[in-house]
């Protein structure tokens, strides 16, 4: 990718992230909430039986309460851990409390004495951002984790973003590895691609 390109998405994403910094403590929860009901109210998240979700980090929309619920709603929880090659290793979970470390970048993360999952097993894939488009687009944080691992999952899984709508910008900058996303899921809706 060029250094413009690269350039203009570090820019992109920093406007993304200061526009979701500002929402504050408080409207990120209740946002959050509103987020996390519209996942589970859909087909999609119900009929799932195998679902990889993110655990929530700095501003991102809250997503613990939605791994409590998969757990609860006997689905596999698979959720990622960082790999020294750039990968994402895809790791079973049951338990939220001893099953999670604190891993690369302080990230609450699946230990790794736990059980890998293979791509092909998951059902439905949510997954974070730092901005969003219409079109499908998802801006990720630049380290190109999830744009590897869409390649290595069934074409057909849904890939569902959440994202708050202050997120959503008229266009993201993309480049020839960025895999569109199916859905993405904010306060104000439900975004079909």
């Amino acid at each position: 990718m060029s250094e413009d390109r690269q350039s203009i998405k570090a820019e992109v994403r920093q406007a993304c992230l200061c526009r979701r910094t500002s929402l504050g403590e408080i409207e990120r929860k209740r946002k959050s909430l509103i987020i996390q009901q519209k996942l589970m109210d859909l087909p999609e998240f119900q009929l799932a039986r195998t679902v990889m979700l993110f655990l929530n980090f700095r501003e991102e929309v809250e997503t613990t309460a939605l791994a409590e619920a998969t757990i609860a709603g006997k689905k596999k929880l698979v959720l990622p851990r960082c790999a020294p090659n750039g990968t994402l290793l895809l790791i079973k979970v049951r338990d939220l409390i001893k099953d999670i470390e604190r891993g690369a970048y302080g990230i609450r993360e699946p230990k790794l004495t736990l059980g890998v999952v293979d791509p092909s097993e998951i059902d439905l894939i949510i997954v974070p951002g730092s901005g969003f488009d219409l079109q499908g687009n998802r801006l990720g944080y630049g380290g190109g984790y999830y744009d590897r691992l869409f390649m290595r999952l069934n074409p057909l899984t849904p890939r569902v973003a959440l994202g708050f709508e202050c997120q959503v910008i008229p266009q993201v900058p993309v480049g020839e590895h960025d895999a569109k996303m199916t859905m993405l899921i904010t306060e104000n809706g439900v975004y079909n691609f």
